[in-house]
């Protein structure tokens, strides 16, 4: 047998969290170790992030285009050419990909390896190809994947997922979406501006539960107004054929004939081949379990990403990367919190969101301040009124939540991000200079909001007091 490999850190999976852990046991002076078992890069890469955004523009300047008159030009209909906006996408994410090359991260001292990994003990793993490597320390970063419901004949005619969906080559006429997600909802408006019909069907009773209800109910209305028919509480209980099309059945009868269904119900911690009860490790509802410190019951082992069944975004993986790493290899553990994670559904116009939703601000005495982009002189202009910021905060002008849904709202988002995790206040926003005229100075003006409502309470009252006094 050849002899093991050894590393003081090895990172289980390639994508986001393995990648960080890896890259930054290195940086740190470590002899670190990297288990991929198909390419760098992770779902992000080459089936998420880049991928779905590349899409997202073509579909954005198609759309542009058609809505030339908005702007006073003449709209123009795109010839599209499906096959090349999807080679168009696979050259994007090709660029990206030299980020995760793996002679970059040998450069940096990472041993680099592919294979399917299997624990031995909780010291050694074993690698399909590889052999056996030990290891002082493991994190456990091997993400998710899609996972469809349990629908009687949904697996005997074929779906895509949001894995397999790039692979198309040719836009399906009729296309029917299951679930009202994030996910399906960007795959819904692409595919929608792309030329084909799209219908989702959702099992609840709105679409994107985790959002507001004004906000969700507002993406609903504009996704409507561009074509998508959006079912709500609608349960799909058989997937058969009807001639040519596959065809979905809801639980009152009816039938949804597609050329292609696309499924984006949810996905499942990918933890299959691991075997991970030899390590002592344990799982919670099929997802790594983990304490504050991103630590799991094996001794030594801890898990970071998608794998451990939170929140499923790269910036939370790269976060929980970071944790994991600090506590593998330093002697004070640091504990994960979530309070200040924004996210961003990348429809257009996008939400963005960070901290508690109105109502449960408001149940903790918060009040709400909003600002329409109607009102936005640099909305006007740019013909971008749509949308609004809203934000949550306590009576001394700490922010509890914010949600802004508009043009470019995951960039404009950042500002209330950066003043919740600080401890600044909307008085303090209110009182910085934005240059005129951005979108961003629609941030501004909701904290100009709170400031008019404390000048109508009675430190109001006294100033304006004041003020006659000196007239």
């Amino acid at each position: 047998m050849s002899k093991e490999l050894e590393y003081d850190l090895v990172a289980i999976g390639g994508g986001t969290a393995g990648l960080v852990s890896a890259a930054g046991a290195a940086y740190l002076g470590a002899r670190p170790g990297l288990i991929e078992r198909a390419a760098l890069g992770g779902d992000c890469l080459w089936t998420g992030c880049v991928p779905s955004k590349a899409l997202i523009a073509s579909a954005r300047l198609a759309h542009t285009m058609s809505q030339a008159g908005k702007l006073g030009l003449v709209g123009a209909a795109p010839v599209h050419a499906f096959s090349e906006v999807m080679e168009r996408m696979r050259r994007a994410r090709g660029v990206v990909a030299h980020h995760d090359d793996p002679e970059r991260f040998r450069g940096m001292g990472v041993g680099v390896h592919f294979g399917t990994a299997r624990f031995i003990d909780g010291n050694r793993i074993e690698v399909e190809g590889v052999g056996r490597i030990r290891s002082r320390r493991f994190v456990i970063a091997t993400g998710a994947s899609s996972s469809a419901p349990p629908v009687p004949g949904l697996e005997d005619i074929g779906y895509l997922t949001n894995e397999t969906v790039f692979e198309t080559q040719s836009l399906p006429k009729r296309l029917v979406i299951l679930g009202g997600g994030p996910i399906g909802l960007e795959f819904s408006q692409v595919f929608a501006r792309l030329g084909a019909q799209v219908t989702v069907l959702e099992m609840m009773d709105r679409i994107l539960p985790k959002e507001d209800p004004d906000v969700a109910d507002a993406l609903a209305e504009l996704l409507r107004a561009e074509g998508i028919t959006i079912e709500l509480g609608t349960e799909v209980v058989q997937a058969d054929k009807d001639g040519d099309a596959k065809c979905l059945v809801t639980e009152d009868g009816r039938r949804f004939p597609a050329d292609e269904i696309l499924v984006a119900t949810g996905r499942r911690p990918a933890t299959g081949s691991l075997e991970l009860e030899r390590a002592g490790v344990e799982l919670d509802r099929a997802a790594v379990r983990v304490d504050k410190n991103l630590k799991t019951t094996g001794d030594r082992i801890w898990a970071a990403g998608d794998v451990t069944g939170g929140l499923q975004f790269t910036h939370v993986a790269d976060y929980m990367a970071k944790t994991a790493l600090r506590n593998a290899l330093l002697p004070l553990n640091s504990a994960v919190d979530y309070t200040n994670v924004p996210w961003v559904t990348y429809t257009d116009p996008e939400i963005a969101h960070v901290g508690l939703g109105q109502a449960e601000a408001e149940a903790l005495g918060g009040r709400t301040y909003t600002y329409q982009f109607a009102d936005l002189d640099r909305a006007i202009t740019d013909a971008e009124t749509i949308g609004f910021v809203k934000v949550s905060a306590d009576r001394k002008g700490r922010i509890l939540g914010a949600t802004i849904f508009g043009h470019g709202a995951g960039d404009l988002l950042q500002p209330l991000v950066l003043a919740k995790t600080h401890g600044l206040t909307l008085a303090d926003i209110a009182n910085t200079i934005f240059p005129y005229p951005t979108m961003v100075e629609g941030v501004k003006r909701a904290a100009s909001e709170y400031q008019r409502a404390r000048l109508d309470g009675p430190a109001g009252k006294v100033l304006k007091k004041v003020v006659s006094w000196l007239k």
